[in-house]
């Protein structure tokens, strides 16, 4: 385990545990995955980064936001932001607080930020 992802979840046990989850099963959906760990967010990126982990920006809440990129706006009631970074880029954060909502809806979104991510 990097040192640095204890550190960027030090403290917060429940949002670790959903990172971990979150990492297993995004190492075995994408075999090709790499992951860089920044002060403030884990990417997951193949030629490009297409979703990442974080804390939320309550240093008192305890679970884990996923952002992922699209090439459109996703709704959903999940999707408690989205903005267009740029032209035809949308940036989308969706706020995980339980291992069951590690399902399939996210896992789509994150298998659509993939392919999108690889072909840009």
């Amino acid at each position: 385990m990097n040192p640095d992802i204890l550190f960027l979840f030090g403290g917060k046990p429940a949002a670790f545990s959903l990172y971990q989850q979150l990492e297993a099963q995004l190492l075995e959906r994408y075999p090709d995955l790499r992951i860089k760990v920044a002060k403030t967010q884990v990417s997951f990126s193949n030629r490009y980064l297409f979703a990442a982990a974080s804390l939320p920006r309550r240093k008192k809440e305890d679970h884990l936001i996923v952002t992922f990129g699209l090439g459109y706006q996703k709704i959903s009631p999940r999707i408690f932001s989205s903005t267009e970074a740029a032209r035809g880029r949308w940036t989308h954060h969706v706020a995980v607080k339980s291992a069951g909502e590690l399902d399939a809806d996210l896992f789509g979104w994150l298998d659509e930020a993939y392919a999108f991510s690889a072909v840009k």
